[in-house]
C-alpha cells in the first residue's frame, strides 16, 4: 500500500521568516537609537544628510513629471489637426530648426512623401507625416521605406508621428535607417524652438 505523501504547508516558514525579519528590523532600530543617542550630533548630520538627499530625490522627481506634462501641452496642439495641416505644421517646425528650401508635397499619389527639405549641410530630408492616435505598425515603416530613398532620392528618411511605435516599427524603421520621431520626440522637438502653431 501507497504511502501518504505529507502536504507542506505554506505559510508556516513564511510566518517564520515574517517574524524574523521583524525582529531583525527592531534590532536595527534599537541599534541605530542608541548610537544616535550616544553620538547625536552626527545623528543629526546623518539625519539631516538623508533628508536632503530625499527632498532631492522629490525634487528631480517632480520636475521630471512636470516637464512631461509641459512636453504633453507642447504637443497636444497637434491632436485636432487634419493630415494635411500636420504636414504644414511639420514644415514649419522644420523651417524653425534650420532645414533648407522646406517643401510640402504630400497629397494623392505623393508616393510616401509628404514634406521635401535640405538640411543646413546641404543633404536631401524626405519626410512622412502620420498624425493620428494609437499604435503606428511596422508595415507604415516599410512602405516609406520602400520609397524613401529609391524613388524620392532621401538622404535622411525622417517619419515624424504622432501615434506610439511598435516594437517592429521602431525595428524597421533602425534597419532601413529611418529617423523615426514619436509623439515624445515630436514634443521634446517642439520645446527647443519657437513656432506659431
Amino acid at each position: 500500500m501507497p504511502r501518504r505523501r505529507r502536504r507542506r504547508r505554506k505559510g508556516r516558514h513564511d510566518g517564520s521568516l515574517t517574524v524574523l525579519g521583524g525582529l531583525g528590523l527592531l534590532a536595527l532600530l534599537t541599534l541605530l537609537v542608541r548610537q544616535a543617542q550616544a553620538h547625536p550630533v552626527a545623528a543629526t548630520l546623518i539625519a539631516a544628510g538623508l533628508a536632503a538627499v530625499a527632498a532631492a530625490g522629490v525634487s528631480v522627481w517632480v520636475s521630471g513629471r512636470r516637464r512631461i506634462a509641459g512636453h504633453e501641452r507642447e504637443v497636444a496642439v497637434t491632436d485636432g489637426m487634419s493630415g494635411d495641416q500636420f504636414e504644414h505644421f511639420t514644415a514649419r517646425l522644420m523651417r524653425a530648426s534650420g532645414f533648407r528650401r522646406v517643401e510640402v508635397v504630400g497629397g494623392s499619389g505623393d508616393m510616401g512623401a509628404d514634406v521635401f527639405a535640405y538640411t543646413p549641410d546641404g543633404r536631401r530630408v524626405v519626410v512622412q507625416c502620420k498624425r493620428f492616435a494609437g499604435n503606428l505598425g511596422s508595415p507604415h515603416v516599410q512602405r516609406f521605406a520602400g520609397t524613401a530613398r529609391d524613388i524620392h532620392g532621401a538622404e535622411v528618411a525622417l517619419l515624424v508621428t504622432t501615434g506610439r511605435p511598435t516594437a517592429q516599427a521602431r525595428e524597421v524603421a533602425l534597419r532601413c535607417r529611418i529617423t523615426l520621431i514619436d509623439r515624445p520626440a515630436l514634443a521634446e522637438w517642439l520645446t527647443t524652438r519657437s513656432l506659431d502653431c
